[in-house]
């Protein structure tokens, strides 16, 4: 009897954490985020960004690392920036635009998976989470800019630490 009592409450706390971090498919965050980002982008008359799987890699791995060293800043852990954390693992860093080259831009947010979050509300769904960071990075204008400016490519990621903080990511090419 007491070994099915501990085998339930097992159960149960496995459970109740599941149900905690299990909701944040952090996969359909970023398609989410890809998604508004380019909503915007076409209310503005501009072209939808295209997807580039080196820039997701680069904008998750920078949203890794803000989560598992402990810092929230384009400036890496290593003292890189976006165009240097490209340039290490090998990823086109620079595009030429005319007579100039414009390198990657980055936007970073962080928002909590919580029921009330100032200027969002509820964002405990990934619908919610994801409509919340492209609206903190709207309501900026220097994140804003990155959004509608002269960039073809985009890559997202997002990572949650133990806090249920999302890090999210954006690499603008």
């Amino acid at each position: 009897m007491i070994k099915i009592s501990k085998t339930l409450c097992t159960t149960f706390f496995l459970f109740l954490i599941l149900s905690t971090f299990g909701q944040q498919d952090q996969e359909i965050i970023a398609q989410l985020i890809f998604k508004k980002t380019n909503q915007l982008r076409q209310a503005k008359g501009l072209a939808p960004f295209k997807k580039l799987d080196s820039l997701d890699q680069i904008a998750q791995y920078h949203s890794d690392n803000m989560v598992q060293k402990k810092f929230y800043s384009h400036t890496d852990h290593e003292g890189l920036s976006p165009v240097e954390r490209a340039e290490k693992f090998n990823i086109q860093a620079w595009r030429k635009i005319g007579n100039r080259f414009i390198g990657i831009a980055e936007n970073i947010a962080q928002v909590p998976w919580f029921e009330n979050v100032t200027k969002c509300g509820d964002t405990r769904s990934n619908d919610a989470i994801a409509e919340c960071l492209v609206q903190g990075w709207k309501s900026s204008p220097p994140h804003y800019k990155n959004i509608l400016g002269d960039y073809v490519y985009l890559g997202v990621g997002i990572r949650f630490n133990t806090d249920l903080m999302g890090f999210a990511t954006q690499n603008f090419r």
